[in-house]
């Protein structure tokens, strides 16, 4: 569909091109509005309404099924992260994305959105995320990645016995939910709570508060990966109450997909996200009442803390997005007295 990419850094030059598609993102400097299109999920948006979606793939997916006229023959991007680089692989190598269309989604919402996906796109997420942290130059990072998307779609990749093997906390999460080891509880249609005991989340406090960053590679080093409980959640709250032996950690997650300027998809009642990913306000009266409460109600010498609000560490939260409201202190999470049912009744209704 179109011949080539060109990764562009701060100093780039605009490509010797006449019209060029920009995906997954858009260099102000270069993109000349009489003559480009954006497509991308990241704001300031300028995508065309008829291909807006979830993720930049799902957004080049949709230019693909319907392109408009003109001869596009370059596509851009300025980063590297998985549903960058798979956004540019739908239009380069269209045919053989278009084939395996739900895979290639499933992965980039994996990176972006902390997402769940079936095996193929676990493996293509993390075969192309450790192809990422490995480093090196953008466009040959980008190249590299195309080569590999075949084989790791079709279980011929030769790494596929040491990806499959780092993927086993995905696994191990959802039978631990299926098996209710991992209790989760449907509080309302867009709230639910997972319930981690002692006895699964185990001594170390920093796996039990582990929060995994943006486009991470999976490890051990998160009890329930965010990805699992999108197998079931993806467009509710999660409330994440995990035991300790002096208290429980509790921590409120939005859905990952909020940073994004998507469409079709739920939105918390009065979150507000600015340009980027760099921060958020909330309005949300019933929620900072909730918190307010719980802040009243705890006995535990920590504070209850929401991101984007004047309440404690209202700042500092918004760094760990997904996580939105936990207890903590200056140091990091804490051990609260308040047990899962009273903050699952404390936070009941907010979200309806």
């Amino acid at each position: 569909m179109i011949d080539s990419f060109e990764i562009i850094g701060q100093a780039s030059v605009r490509p010797d091109a006449e019209r060029i598609l920009f995906c997954d993102g858009t260099d102000h400097r270069l993109f000349r509005t009489e003559t480009d299109l954006e497509l991308s999920h990241w704001r300031p948006n300028r995508t065309p309404a008829e291909y807006r979606a979830g993720t930049s793939t799902e957004v080049c997916f949709r230019f693909s099924d319907n392109p408009r006229p003109g001869s596009w023959s370059i596509a851009v991007n300025n980063h590297v992260d998985v549903d960058g680089i798979l956004s540019v692989y739908v239009l380069v190598h269209n045919q053989h994305a278009v084939a395996h269309r739900r895979t290639i989604i499933e992965a980039a919402e994996i990176g972006d959105f902390w997402g769940w996906g079936e095996l193929p796109a676990q493996r293509v997420f993390q075969g192309i995320t450790r192809l990422i942290d490995q480093g090196g130059e953008p466009q040959a990072i980008y190249a590299e990645a195309f080569r590999r998307i075949p084989s790791l779609i079709d279980g011929s990749d030769r790494h596929l016995p040491e990806i499959d093997e780092t993927l086993a906390p995905l696994r191990l999460g959802v039978e631990l939910v299926e098996q209710g080891q991992i209790r989760r509880n449907v509080i309302g249609s867009r709230l639910v709570q997972y319930v981690v005991p002692l006895s699964i989340a185990g001594d170390d406090d920093s796996r039990a508060a582990y929060a995994p960053e943006f486009n991470e590679a999976i490890s051990p080093k998160a009890i329930l990966w965010p990805q699992v409980r999108a197998r079931w959640d993806a467009e509710r709250v999660c409330l994440v109450s995990t035991e300790r032996k002096t208290g429980w950690f509790h921590d409120l997650c939005f859905p990952g997909y909020l940073w994004a300027d998507t469409e079709g998809k739920w939105l918390v009642p009065g979150m507000t996200y600015h340009d980027g990913m760099t921060g958020y306000d909330i309005q949300n009266e019933r929620l900072v009442a909730a918190f307010t409460g719980l802040l009243r109600q705890e006995t535990a010498p920590s504070q209850w803390g929401l991101g984007g609000t004047s309440l404690p560490f209202g700042d500092d939260l918004q760094k760990q997005f997904p996580i939105v409201g936990r207890f903590l202190d200056e140091y990091g999470p804490a051990s609260s007295h308040l047990t899962p049912h009273h903050v699952a009744a404390a936070l009941k209704g907010v979200f309806n």
